[in-house]
């Protein structure tokens, strides 16, 4: 596709985008509303429990599968991940029943514009404003995948800002690709299969045959 082409997509998309949001991207749109997140407050326990089974799996010290909680992993997102590498901060992570991962967090609605093809809005709002939070949620598929590299994979289905859902693609528009690298999330040659379950992730190691 050519980039005028692109553009002419961004601008359409984007038209489509404030119209759902209603007649004030910063103004009454649900867009603004905080929506009721249940927060998980991980403790040092959680993130010393899920260093020590991710350690264990990597040396190979075992064949049984490693179970982790939310919170273990909301705990190690939360400590090893870099920020600029997530579209927001302080990153909460609910696990579903059938490989689903939704990822919650807060940004704030200057950082969001300036991210997006809104961005000369950006100046354009009040300072109070441009601080205000805005809430992001992402409902997602995981998919583990082995070649090239053993990774996980997280389809976006749907994006939520405050309490308007809006269409899945819409992310790539507002957020910077460099933000978007936790969709692909590379793993051990030590892991053999991942998958997630209501509450926890399931993590199966390879076997030795599997790995020469």
């Amino acid at each position: 596709m050519r980039v005028g082409c692109t553009g002419c997509l961004t601008s359409l998309v984007m038209i489509g985008l404030l119209a759902t949001l209603g007649t004030s991207v910063w103004g009454t749109s649900r867009a603004l509303e905080d929506p009721a997140v249940v927060r998980i407050r991980p403790t040092p326990e959680d993130a010393a429990r899920v260093q020590q089974k991710l350690f264990r799996l990597v040396r190979g010290a075992g064949r049984e599968p490693v179970v982790i909680s939310e919170a273990e992993i909301t705990a190690f997102v939360s400590r090893n991940i870099d920020p600029r590498d997530l579209p927001f901060d302080d990153p909460v992570i609910f696990l579903r029943d059938g490989d689903r991962i939704d990822i919650a967090g807060r940004t704030t609605l200057g950082q969001l514009l300036a991210e997006s093809p809104l961005g000369l809005a950006q100046g354009l709002l009040p300072p109070q404003w441009s601080a205000r939070p805005v809430w992001l949620q992402l409902e997602s598929r995981a998919r583990f995948e082995r070649e090239p590299q053993p990774q996980l994979r997280l389809d976006v289905r749907r994006l939520t800002i405050g309490q308007q859902r809006v269409p899945a693609a819409v992310l790539r528009l507002l957020v910077e690709p460099a933000r978007l690298r936790f969709v692909r999330v590379p793993l051990p040659a030590a892991v053999g299969d991942v998958r997630i379950q209501a509450g926890r992730a399931v993590i199966r190691p390879t076997s030795s045959r599997e790995r020469t």
